[in-house]
């Protein structure tokens, strides 16, 4: 099977063909197509589906697909990468995760049109319109401010019909981009205690404390405080195994209020002290060493 890779942020075309002019392929990039008239089937995944005018088919890169043209049809064909998702969105921020997770498997329920409303697809024809007009007017379409602010909204479009199709809440969507915004938080200011206290964490995020712990625990199936505290030793746990930094140093660098702090909540997580958990990583060193220079100089 053929795959079309495509190497700009963002494309689009419109072209009219009694025969798809392509294979059946898959991408490295997402398409969202639209048919403006004509008639056929789509077949996707191995899926087929009817298509006819105003239909509007969205695909991930790992979707194989093709047309059977019927009557003659004219294809709106927009294609445009992860890269390009990334640079419309700021860091820490979880936009779209319907689509995101679109690239990471094909579908099996994908061969239908995700728009079946005559006023959104004629919405969506008129955002794309004038992306068209940009690109016919030999304006580049990434970095376009023009363009950038249209493609946020088609984004938002399509990737809350997919929540609709999966039967995805749009509450359910909103508090999973929550938790994940709240954990990226965490992870830019994981060694800046005043950053991670929950007054903190609601204010930024514009909660009250309590709202905002139900709805993490409801996603995560626990407290903020123990995601951190989870977290933290995690760092711990690398940074014994792969630094030279002493206990004293590591209970700086994440806030912990000493090494007895340190220690009491690292036995829990870990059954062992930090400075045990260091000296049996020694010890499993130096054997391994052992090891290696008895079966290359066994003699």
């Amino acid at each position: 099977m053929k795959r079309n890779i495509q190497h700009e942020l963002l494309t689009v075309q419109l072209f009219e063909t009694s025969q798809w002019p392509y294979p059946i392929h898959d991408h490295n990039h997402f398409e969202l197509i639209l048919t403006r008239k004509g008639s056929g089937r789509h077949i996707v995944n191995g899926n087929r589906y009817t298509y006819q005018a105003g239909d509007v088919f969205f695909l991930g890169p790992l979707d194989n697909h093709y047309f059977e043209v019927d009557n003659l049809t004219c294809f709106c064909c927009l294609s445009f990468t992860e890269l390009y998702m990334g640079k419309l969105t700021n860091p820490g921020t979880d936009s779209w995760s319907q689509i995101r997770q679109r690239g990471q498997r094909a579908s099996r329920h994908l061969a239908e049109s995700i728009l079946t409303n005559a006023r959104e697809q004629q919405n969506l024809n008129a955002l794309i319109e004038i992306i068209l007009a940009e690109q016919n007017n030999m304006r580049q379409l990434a970095s376009n401010q023009i363009v950038d602010t249209l493609m946020k909204t088609i984004l938002g479009l399509v990737d809350r019909q997919l929540a609709e199709q999966q039967g995805i809440s749009a509450s359910s969507v909103a508090a999973a981009s929550l938790m994940h915004r709240i954990s990226m938080y965490i992870c830019h200011h994981i060694t800046m205690p005043d950053h991670l206290r929950m007054e903190r964490i609601a204010e930024v995020f514009n909660y009250s404390q309590s709202h905002l712990c139900a709805l993490f625990r409801q996603q995560a199936g626990e407290s903020i405080s123990q995601y951190i505290i989870r977290y933290k030793l995690q760092l711990v746990e690398t940074r014994l195994r792969r630094s030279s930094m002493s206990i004293s140093q590591i209970a700086d660098e994440f806030g912990f209020t000493d090494i007895c702090h340190l220690n009491k909540l690292f036995k829990r997580y870990y059954q062992t002290t930090p400075t045990e958990y260091r000296r049996s990583l020694l010890v499993q060193n130096r054997a391994g060493s052992s090891y290696l220079q008895a079966i290359s100089d066994p003699w």
